[in-house]
C-alpha cells in the first residue's frame, strides 16, 4: 500500500508540475501573439506614416518650385487659398504686377514631422533673383537668397494641401557666403 501510495503522490506531483507548465506555456503563448500583434500593428501605422512622409517629401520640392513660377495656389486648401488670394489681390495693388525673376533654385533640406493634424515640414533652399522682367544692371551681380518654408500640410479629400505657410528669409546669400569664406 505504502508503494502505491507513493506512486500516487509521484503521478499525482507529476501531473501537478505538467499542469503548471501546460498553463505556463499556454499564457506565454497568449502574451507573445498580443506582443507580435501589437509589434505588427506599430510596423504597419510607422510604414504609413513613412509612406506619407514620403509622399510629403516630394510634394514639397514640387511646392517650392511652383511657389516660385507663381503657381503655389493650387496647392492650398480653399480656406488658405481664399486668405491668400486678398493678401496678393492687396499686395498687388500696392506695388503693382512687377516682380523679381528667379532661377537656380536648390533645395538643401526638408523635414517632415507629425503634427496634431497633418505635417509640419521645414524646407531650406537657395533662390537667386534675376531682377524684375530678368533685367540686370549688371550681369553677375544676382542676389542670392537662403530661405526657409515652414509648411503645415494637411490631408483634404483624400489630397495633400498647404493649409499655412511661412517663408522667411534666413540671411542674404552675400552674407552667408562671406560667413563661409571667412570662417
Amino acid at each position: 500500500m505504502k508503494q502505491m501510495n507513493g506512486q500516487t503522490i509521484l503521478l499525482g506531483a507529476l501531473v501537478l508540475v505538467l499542469a503548471l507548465v501546460s498553463f505556463n506555456l499556454y499564457f506565454g503563448k497568449q502574451d507573445v501573439e498580443q506582443e507580435n500583434d501589437r509589434l505588427t500593428e506599430q510596423v504597419e501605422h510607422l510604414s504609413v506614416k513613412e509612406k506619407q512622409s514620403e509622399a510629403l517629401y516630394t510634394q514639397t520640392e514640387a511646392f517650392v518650385e511652383a511657389t516660385f513660377e507663381g503657381d503655389s495656389l493650387r496647392y492650398f486648401t480653399e480656406s488658405y487659398r481664399s486668405e491668400v488670394e486678398a493678401e496678393v489681390t492687396e499686395a498687388e495693388t500696392m506695388h503693382g504686377h512687377s516682380r523679381s525673376n528667379t532661377e537656380d533654385l536648390e533645395i538643401f533640406n526638408i523635414s517632415v514631422r507629425p503634427a496634431e493634424e497633418g505635417f509640419q515640414v521645414y524646407a531650406i533652399y537657395r533662390i537667386t533673383l534675376t531682377g524684375v522682367e530678368g533685367e540686370l544692371e549688371s550681369p553677375g551681380s544676382q542676389r542670392v537668397m537662403y530661405l526657409m518654408s515652414q509648411i503645415h500640410w494637411i490631408e483634404e479629400q483624400g489630397e495633400w494641401r498647404v493649409e499655412a505657410h511661412d517663408l522667411e528669409p534666413l540671411t542674404s546669400g552675400e552674407e552667408f557666403e562671406e560667413a563661409l569664406n571667412n570662417g
